[in-house]
């Protein structure tokens, strides 16, 4: 099948959402297909016993001809056989991380680089091999690096809040912040502004730059730097190519919005200002505060999701059981309605009957029309 390599990031919002769940449905897809699927992850979150709940977690069952890039020490406990075909000079607390072609299936654990450009580098290994479809494990607390994926799934769910109209609020706000509008073409290149990813950037009218020391904004010091550096009536755009933190966001609102009228706060990429915030409904309703007040905020880069995942299930703490948490389940039909009835994007319970829809979206996406 002709299929030109793909990266699909499934980004977790909590432990036990089903991202897990939601990478084997699609590489049992994958493989029933024929299509070369390649797996890895930000980090490692891999473990057979849930380290906070105790409870089982499951991990991913890969076949032959599969390709995975996980760190060294995970070979050796893994059941599948594993062929490594190449060791790559990107290393984690596991050790190194390396290629390895299935050469008989079995559970394997996925234990892949925490930095973007190391991440970019085992992407481009998984492709030279021949990978048509790479999936990528992430989490909410690891999400930058999914910025090198091309798509992403979100998989969300009663673990992450209980609450079914709070999760669908946060929801909402998490796609919301990946739909932060790009930067459209300008004299100033965007390839140009990339090349200052250490300092935070004025650009001004009239071509003249003005560097900070700073790549991210997340003190008041650097804050207060910055006011003293724009110019009310030459500065055009204001780079940020690190962590936005939402208080500053908020300072900027309450207290500088004049400064910053007209003005354009451009973020590398919406991770940047979710992993700068504890609460996303939050962060959304300054970032709408500060529309409202004539302020633009663009993104270099962004990030199509494709589906939101539900996972109905949750670990209840079990205050007098022998176990400190059971099993349990907050209303799927309600969570999937409510979803459905908000979000404009394909809603799919990853163990309910709607889950071959995940097949048609991700089809559509790869450009299988068969």
């Amino acid at each position: 099948m002709e299929i030109n390599s793909k990266v699909i990031g499934i980004l977790g919002t909590a432990k036990n959402t089903g991202k897990t769940t939601t990478a084997s449905y699609l590489l049992e897809w994958s493989n029933k297909e024929g299509i070369k699927v390649g797996l890895t992850s930000i980090g490692y979150d891999g473990e057979d016993i849930d380290n906070i709940t105790g409870l089982p977690k499951p991990r991913i069952y890969v076949k032959q001809g599969d390709l995975v890039g996980t760190a060294k020490q995970c070979f050796s406990v893994s059941e599948a056989k594993i062929e490594i075909v190449e060791k790559t000079s990107v290393k984690t607390s596991l050790g190194q991380v390396l290629i390895g072609k299935v050469l008989q299936g079995g559970l394997v654990i996925l234990a892949g680089p925490n930095k973007g450009k190391d991440l970019l580098c085992i992407l481009q290994k998984l492709k030279k091999e021949k990978s048509q479809l790479i999936l990528v494990d992430g989490a909410l607390n690891r999400m930058i690096p999914l910025i090198n994926c091309d798509a992403l799934i979100l998989a969300t769910g009663a673990s992450r809040q209980t609450d079914i109209d709070l999760l669908v609020d946060e929801t909402e706000s998490i796609i919301r912040a990946f739909n932060i509008p790009l930067r459209e073409k300008q004299k100033i290149s965007n390839q140009e502004i990339i090349q200052h990813h250490n300092n935070i950037v004025i650009f001004q009218k009239n071509g003249y730059k003005r560097q900070l020391k700073s790549h991210s904004l997340i003190s008041q010091k650097t804050l207060s730097n910055l006011i003293d550096s724009i110019d009310e009536k030459e500065t055009e755009e204001i780079y940020i190519p690190g962590i936005f933190q939402d208080n500053i966001l908020k300072k900027i609102s309450e207290q500088y919005s004049e400064l910053f009228k007209g003005k354009t706060i451009l973020v590398n990429n919406p991770t940047f200002l979710l992993v700068g915030t504890r609460d996303i409904n939050h962060l959304m309703d300054i970032i709408e505060d500060i529309l409202n007040k004539g302020i633009k905020i663009k993104t270099l880069y962004n990030l199509p999701i494709l589906a939101v995942t539900i996972n109905p299930f949750y670990p209840k703490y079990s205050r007098f059981g022998k176990d400190s948490y059971e099993m349990a389940w907050i209303d799927g039909y309600q969570l999937y309605q409510k979803m459905r009835n908000r979000l404009a994007l394909p809603i799919i319970n990853i163990m309910g009957e709607e889950s071959p829809e995940l097949v048609i979206v991700i089809k559509k996406f790869l450009n299988i029309n068969k």
